[in-house]
């Protein structure tokens, strides 16, 4: 069995309890993980249990270290285009990743969420609003992952 939790962390509060919970309310059963990170770490803040056995054998690390690239991204299209980036949306074929940013006052903050792929058509803007209220509600260094 994986070192992860294989559910909300129970020494979640503030902001990072209130993004498991959102996300949960959202998505319901077909929520898989959540994770944050930023530029140095990451932190898992719902993994669900037979997620966490397929990914028992995977490099978790080297997958987030691919999600984290997504820093450099964002600013590039930012600069590129005359609307705001919003988030990444990728299919696998059972399941689908969802990414988005906060980012304030110098800090920013990736969230990976990990849905069910099963023919159910998320909205991906609405979660990225509540993520971003979210946000602006708790600050965004309330989500920084713990070293």
């Amino acid at each position: 069995m994986t070192a992860f939790d294989t559910e909300p962390q129970s020494a979640l509060e503030g902001g990072k309890a209130a993004l498991v919970d959102a996300l949960r309310d959202d998505l319901g059963e077909n929520l898989r993980d959540v994770w944050v990170l930023d530029q140095r770490a990451q932190q898992p803040l719902f993994l669900r249990a037979d997620v966490a056995e397929k990914i028992d054998d995977v490099d978790v690390e080297k997958h987030l270290d691919n999600e984290r690239y997504g820093f450099v991204t964002r600013q590039t299209y930012d600069l590129l285009h005359y609307s705001e980036f919003q988030y990444t949306h990728r299919g696998f074929d059972t399941w689908e990743l969802f990414r988005t940013f906060l980012s304030a006052d110098g800090t920013q903050v990736g969230v990976l969420v990990g849905v069910d792929s099963d023919g159910t058509n998320y909205d991906f803007g609405a979660l990225t609003a509540t993520i971003r209220a979210l946000g602006d509600e708790y600050g965004v260094a309330a989500f920084a992952p713990d070293d």
